[in-house]
């Protein structure tokens, strides 16, 4: 399956002058370099599980080399968004994915004067440069940026696309899934990038910090465009470390890298734990709750009969029926989740969308989170479990120990942060917190590694069979989620 299966896409002349200047504008403060020239350069990307389900590239006979002054401008006078009333029209399915760029510079004597610091900060909903503002140190007088343009396709090409893989497998499985496929988390998926990369603007702290740095947003409607500009994470800078690691992950991260990623990621879930009403009526979410699972389940519970008889040896009976159970009791689990403090998580938190980065200010490592299309309102155990999934062997005992390092983590983080609005936010105690872990890896199971399943049919995956092992190795180790939900409730605080 590639990119050619999606109707929409970005057109490659609107990456013109004053698209690369906005960014050199945006990275290094207005009128310090000016563009000289651009070109495309090979990338090899891999992003989340998106890139499953669909893979490919433009066309590579077009020319992937600029001149400066090739092209005219078709962005605003603000650089960083085309509004649905700009009359340059955008041929679709040019270009969907991942592509690097490099931009060459030149400055001027004038441009190298310091300048002071500024916050930056977003206003009517887009983002702005003021004359002080920048994201990196001054450049040199000149120089190169390298870039990647990440162009989105629209939600409903990405549904259509996976309905495809459901109806090729036929039966319940596809007359099912054809019912919910609105609902399976890809809804406003070519939006919510865009969105969270705003959101992080305006709120700044652990969101901003961990975040991949959006130096330009392209967003049209009418015309179906859905572009970011993002920093571009290059290991061979050695700054960079950890990234792709899915393969050499159970080798790559070490104790003391679980901890650190888990306390950034911490930082994250405190900024916005509690405020479940106002995550729950942002539009561009997709939110799962206990309603939604519910009409959800006749297509997953048919899915994961279908991995079974797909792939009995990847797709035990005991997996199988673990998450059939889960389904078949999901009320009662979410009844437990939505009573549990929910924040904003990353939604696919696992070494494909992760890495760790120097810390320029300080020297030290952080956590660097991208690919955030299937960000959601959920447990923040939620992203925990996934992430254990993939760093630590299957049957580890060092579960319980990292989910109460998160725990107390958040519970830290909030501390720091809370305010009197959000005072009566009670972080649970240490078995709640395991209680509430367990439902949140039954529900990764059966939601998302069953989907992997599907996946899987189409392309294989290689790293699945390890994540799987760990899922069962967990559940059996962990054991069963306390008897009842109302023994669960009752013992709760939440």
């Amino acid at each position: 399956m590639t990119t050619a299966m999606f109707k929409t896409g970005m057109n490659r002349s609107i990456l013109n002058k004053d698209f690369f200047q906005t960014i050199l504008d945006r990275v290094y403060g207005p009128n310090t370099a000016q563009t000289t020239s651009w070109s495309r350069q090979d990338l090899d990307s891999s992003a989340s599980i998106l890139s499953n389900i669909s893979s490919g590239d433009a066309d590579e006979d077009d020319d992937n080399d600029f001149d400066g002054d090739d092209l005219s401008s078709s962005t605003g006078s603000d650089g960083l968004h085309i509004s649905d009333n700009t009359e340059e029209s955008c041929p679709m399915n040019d270009m969907t994915g991942h592509f690097l760029y490099r931009i060459e510079y030149n400055t001027s004597a004038k441009s190298m004067l310091p300048s002071l610091p500024s916050d930056n900060r977003p206003s009517n909903g887009s983002f702005t440069i003021s004359a002080t503002s920048r994201l990196e140190p001054h450049p040199s007088a000149a120089g190169e940026l390298w870039v990647v343009i990440k162009s989105k396709p629209i939600d409903t090409a990405l549904i259509e696309l996976t309905n495809i893989m459901a109806q090729l497998q036929g039966g319940t499985f596809a007359e099912e899934y054809d019912l919910v496929k609105d609902l399976t988390g890809f809804r406003n998926s070519h939006i919510r990038e865009i969105e969270l990369a705003e959101l992080a603007w305006k709120v700044g702290g652990a969101m901003a910090r961990i975040s991949t740095k959006v130096y330009n947003v392209l967003r049209n409607d009418s015309q179906q465009l859905y572009t970011l500009c993002l920093e571009y994470l290059d290991p061979a800078m050695g700054n960079i470390t950890h990234m792709n690691s899915t393969d050499q992950a159970l080798t790559t991260w070490s104790p003391d890298d679980i901890h650190l990623a888990l306390r950034d990621l911490a930082s994250l879930h405190a900024q916005f734990l509690g405020q479940e009403d106002k995550l729950l009526n942002m539009s561009f979410l997709e939110n799962p709750t206990r309603s939604m699972i519910k009409v959800l389940r006749p297509a997953y519970e048919a899915m994961v009969k279908t991995n079974r008889k797909n792939d009995p040896d990847l797709f035990s009976q005991f997996m199988s029926e673990t998450m059939l159970d889960y389904l078949t009791h999901s009320d009662e689990y979410w009844a437990v989740l939505e009573k549990s403090p929910r924040t904003l998580i990353h939604g696919d938190f696992n070494t494909r969308n992760i890495c760790l980065r120097l810390d320029p200010s300080t020297g030290a490592q952080q956590l660097c989170a991208y690919d955030w299309e299937l960000s959601c309102c959920h447990v923040p155990q939620r992203d925990v479990v996934e992430f254990l999934s993939f760093v630590l062997p299957p049957g580890s005992p060092e579960w319980p120990h990292y989910i109460e390092y998160h725990r107390l983590a958040l519970k830290a983080s909030f501390k720091s942060l809370t305010s009197s609005s959000l005072s009566s936010v009670t972080i649970p105690s240490s078995r709640e917190y395991l209680e509430v872990a367990k439902i949140a890896l039954l529900d990764f199971a059966s939601l998302r590694v069953a989907m992997y399943g599907i996946s899987n049919a189409f392309k294989q995956v290689d790293w699945l069979p390890r994540v799987i092992s760990s899922v069962e190795a967990q559940v059996k180790r962990l054991g069963p989620v306390r008897c009842t939900q109302d023994r669960v409730l009752q013992e709760s605080k939440l």
